[in-house]
Order: C-alpha cells, then structure tokens, then sequence
C-alpha cells in the first residue's frame, strides 16, 4: 500500500469514529439565555420550563382517561352494542364468534322455510364482522343508547324496502 491509500485511511477512521460522537454532542447545544438572568431567575425559569411540562402532561392524561370512557356504539352483524372505548379489544375478540351465531341461525331459520316450501323473507347478517360506527362517542351511556336505537329503526326501514 502506498502512503497516500495509508493516510486516507486512517483520515477516514479519524472522522467515522471520532468526528461523528462529537457532531451529535454539538447539536445538543442550549441556546444562550437572555441577557441579566442570574441565580435565583434562571433557576425560576427552569422551575417553569418544568412545570408546564407537568401540566401539559396532567391534561393529555385527563383527555386520555376520558376518551377511555365514553361510550361507542358498534355493529356486530346485525346487531348494534353500546360499548366503552376501553373495552374495546374484549368486545372485537368475541365479535367473530357474536357474527358466527347470527350466520348460523340465518342459515338454519333459511333452510326450516325451504323445508316448508315458503319464501324466507330473513334479513342476511352484513359482511362486517366489527365495525364502529361513532367516531368521538357519547359522555353518557344513554345517548349511545338512544343513537343505537335510532340507527337500528333507520336501518331496518332500509332492510325492508
């Protein structure tokens, strides 16, 4: 090797392992402080920096647990469920199995009426298995409930048509 590839090389691990720790150390800079604050001023200023840092973080907890709570309404098959928004993943768990049972008494209500020779007039079970149908939620148990009824009698005005 000549001494030029040499010199390059070790240039290059200069700069790979000994450049690049520093560079990411000096982007971490503070900016400067205004001018005149000193002791007790500065140590206030932090103190503040801090506790809006707290707040911030107390008011994203209280939206997030109230969220947690409010109510949604859900469309397992044909069916519509009030649900709160932390119970979620219990309700989405058991949701295929809710779907499963309304096939099969479709299926079987289907053939009892070929069976009998009459025309089966039954509503189908949608192909959505889990699907929520309310986007913020509802404070209150009972407006979920009110909404789900209401779109329960507009849905089942357009079934029949």
């Amino acid at each position: 090797m000549s001494r030029l590839a040499r010199a390059l090389t070790a240039l290059t691990i200069v700069i790979l392992f000994v450049a690049s720790p520093l560079s990411s150390a000096m982007a971490q800079v503070r900016p400067p402080l205004p001018p005149g604050l000193k002791g007790k001023d500065l140590e206030k200023l932090r103190r503040q920096a801090n506790n809006n840092n707290d707040r911030r973080k107390q008011e994203y907890e209280k939206k997030k647990k109230e969220e947690e709570e409010r109510y949604h309404v859900v469309q397992i098959g044909l069916k519509f469920e009030v649900v709160q928004k932390k119970n979620f993943g219990s309700v989405k768990k058991s949701a295929p199995k809710k779907y499963k049972a309304q096939v099969s008494e479709y299926k079987k209500e289907r053939d009892e009426a070929k069976k009998a020779g009459e025309k089966f007039k039954g509503l189908k079970p949608p192909g959505t298995i889990f699907k929520v149908l309310t986007r913020k939620g509802f404070k209150g148990q009972k407006e979920a409930k009110t909404y789900a009824d209401n779109l329960r009698k507009k849905i089942d005005s357009k079934r029949k048509k």
